[in-house]
């Protein structure tokens, strides 16, 4: 069961209750506590409320949530499981209705949905107004037909209005309504409730061992030499933003592509190769501290022996600091056991020169051939 409302979102709920508005709000300040809130206040028959932008789950948390709180009259769903001719019955008996929008769109185009009875419309995700036409649709047949029935949008992606030429606006003329409502998590009104309740925050970190280190090593230095041999077949490319330190961020990518997408169909195949080992290589650095050693290892592996891979690969697989990466990648999954490693010694000191060669050969088909034990021939030989 949901708890009580917090003061900040007791504003929220107020301010966007009072008038038609778009609510944006900071990620994580309870967007969807106060969407509930307005769920409980319309689940009623004598109102006829609109849900739009809920995906099934969401739909059953917010229905589960009703009813653990004892609501009587609970949220119902219309699909195309519900015959059309039956619609207007559900849509006359009130409540809170989530309807898909292509149903809600021909009810609205064949006045099969009461419109002068409708309270209200209330969408999720309104930053997505713009994307989807058809609920951008759906609201100015809405708007049309009931003039004074509420618009009320809820948000918490602030980020996805920064980009484009004034979206804001546009999502607020899309949704019809003229007030905006600004949340941030820097809000007085927000802090002074987060401020009373600090969280104990642990910083964990884990160092790399010594084989990552040397494998991460490895792959920052072909990541150079790839640069290298990038720059080389292309002069007009900025130095700058070809930088090893650049290599690393998320945006390196994207500047790659800024300066070589005019002009993609006039490179050569060994540009494009090295564009692609270039982001091979920056997975090989993510995979390294988010996987473990066999999975990392099995990557490695089916890069080098695929025949796609290798025929397309611009050279770094002969480079040395390759092979030093797939040792030390062998060397985090097999173990010697030092037992053998001793024996080994000792029938190294005490055999003829031309019998070590063969001695070693027979102790790796043995050592293999033991299940339980996997030993690496490097080490052995």
């Amino acid at each position: 069961m949901a708890g009580p409302l917090l003061e900040f979102e007791t504003e929220m709920f107020l301010g966007l209750f009072g008038s038609d508005g778009l609510l944006v709000t900071a990620e994580g300040l309870g967007i969807d506590r106060v969407l509930l809130q307005f769920l409980r206040v319309y689940s009623e028959e004598g109102s006829l409320v609109l849900l739009l932008n809920t995906s099934p789950p969401e739909q059953e948390y917010l229905t589960e949530q009703l009813r653990s709180e004892g609501v009587s009259h609970l949220p119902r769903t219309v699909t195309s499981d519900v015959q059309s001719h039956d619609r207007y019955d559900v849509y006359t008996q009130g409540g809170v209705l989530f309807v898909t929008s292509r149903i809600l769109v021909v009810d609205f185009l064949t006045d099969r949905i009461p419109a002068h009875l409708i309270t209200g419309i209330l969408v999720y995700r309104a930053h997505k107004i713009i994307d989807s036409c058809q609920e951008a649709f759906i609201l100015r047949l809405y708007r049309q037909k009931n003039k004074t029935g509420f618009i009320k949008a809820f948000t918490d992606k602030a980020t996805s209005f920064s980009s484009g030429f004034c979206q804001v606006e546009r999502v607020m003329r899309n949704l019809f309504v003229k007030k905006l409502f600004l949340w941030p998590r820097f809000h007085a009104g927000v802090n002074s409730v987060l401020d009373r309740h600090k969280p104990d925050v642990v910083e964990l970190h884990v160092s790399l061992t010594p084989t990552m280190s040397a494998i991460q090593s490895s792959v920052l230095d072909i990541m150079n030499a790839c640069l290298k041999e990038l720059k080389r077949y292309n002069p007009t490319l900025e130095v700058e933003d070809l930088s090893l330190e650049n290599a690393l961020g998320r945006g390196f990518e994207k500047t790659i592509r800024h300066y070589l997408d005019p002009l993609w169909h006039q490179l050569g195949s060994k540009t494009k190769s090295l564009v692609q080992d270039l982001k091979i290589l920056r997975t090989l650095l993510l995979y390294l501290t988010q996987y473990d050693c066999v999975t990392f290892l099995n990557l490695l592996e089916t890069l080098r022996t695929s025949q796609k891979a290798f025929g397309s690969n611009a050279g770094w697989l002969f480079l040395d600091c390759s092979t030093s990466m797939f040792v030390n990648a062998r060397n985090r999954v097999y173990q010697v056991p030092e037992a053998k490693i001793v024996k080994k010694a000792k029938a190294g000191a005490t055999a003829k020169p031309e019998q070590i060669r063969e001695m070693g050969d027979s102790t790796l088909f043995n050592s293999c051939s033991d299940k339980t034990e996997i030993v690496m021939l490097s080490e052995l030989k």
